[in-house]
């Protein structure tokens, strides 16, 4: 947040670089600890829905280059936000998600929206999805590392509406 106010600094930005520092002093000696241990998830949150009728029988794209898979199996997860016209200046919202494997949290965003949104809907949407084309990315790339990736990735969100849209499936028929 700090890096996008270093064109035009204003003195309540530099009472808030004090304040990171501050934090910063107290806590040097902290540190990110990598936590293997498999997630408690609540299944019945996501429920399965039957998308044969719009997408068929088709399957993840595997590479056909793909190594063999070793190792264990992991759940992934991935916890999205938006805060709607967030920036003051701009009416910008800003995308945030964390991705987390198994119990370890491997990725973080927090990124301004390329473009202005007038409803909070169409934010959340936004967030949503780039969360999913990075998770789309990083099962491609674990898949090429030979990492297995079998088990769907769990996506939470807070916006309901967004949630009810990219689940239901009655609105992806064509008619």
């Amino acid at each position: 947040m700090m890096s996008s106010c270093i064109a035009l600094p204003r003195e309540g930005r530099l009472q808030q670089l004090y304040h990171v520092f501050a934090y910063l002093k107290v806590y040097h000696n902290a540190r990110i600890v990598f936590d293997p241990s498999y997630p408690d998830v609540k299944f019945d949150d996501f429920k399965r829905k039957d998308w044969e009728k719009i997408y068929g029988d088709t399957k993840e794209e595997i590479p056909p280059n793909c190594p063999e898979s070793l190792g264990k199996e992991f759940i992934m997860r991935a916890f999205v936000d938006s805060n709607h016209a967030g920036d003051s200046t701009t009416r910008r919202s800003r995308t945030g998600f964390l991705v987390c494997l198994n119990s370890a949290l491997i990725h973080w965003l927090s990124k301004n929206q390329t473009s202005i949104e007038t409803i909070s809907f169409g934010s959340e949407f936004i967030a949503m999805k780039q969360c999913c084309e990075y998770i789309r990315g990083l099962r491609y790339k674990l898949r090429m590392m030979g990492i297995p990736v079998t088990n769907p990735t769990f996506i939470s969100g807070d916006n309901q509406s967004v949630l009810w849209n990219t689940s239901v499936i009655q609105l992806h028929i064509i008619m």
